[in-house]
């Protein structure tokens, strides 16, 4: 989490100069862009050889339960600018 941790102080030093309103917008951008990336795997199709991966692949499992906890930290850090920055 410290190289987590480490993006995020780089991505408030890269929009800190900014005006409230553009951070938040900023966020929100990158949040609707990730949650639409999610998206477009699910529609792809692509989500069945990830599943085959994880399923036939037990290494694959802590890998997984990983990125995942990552990718939801930053759905919830970018959530929690947004909600700062508009409150």
């Amino acid at each position: 989490m410290n190289s987590l941790d480490a993006i995020f102080n780089q991505y408030d030093k890269l929009i800190g100069g900014l005006s409230t309103a553009n951070q938040a917008f900023i966020s929100l951008l990158l949040l609707l862009f990730l949650l639409w990336q999610i998206y477009m795997i699910i529609k792809s199709g692509h989500w069945i050889f990830i599943l085959a991966l994880i399923l036939f692949l037990p290494g694959t499992w802590p890998a997984t339960r990983y990125l995942g906890s990552l990718l939801f930290l930053v759905i919830k850090l970018l959530f929690v600018r947004v909600g700062l920055l508009f409150f």
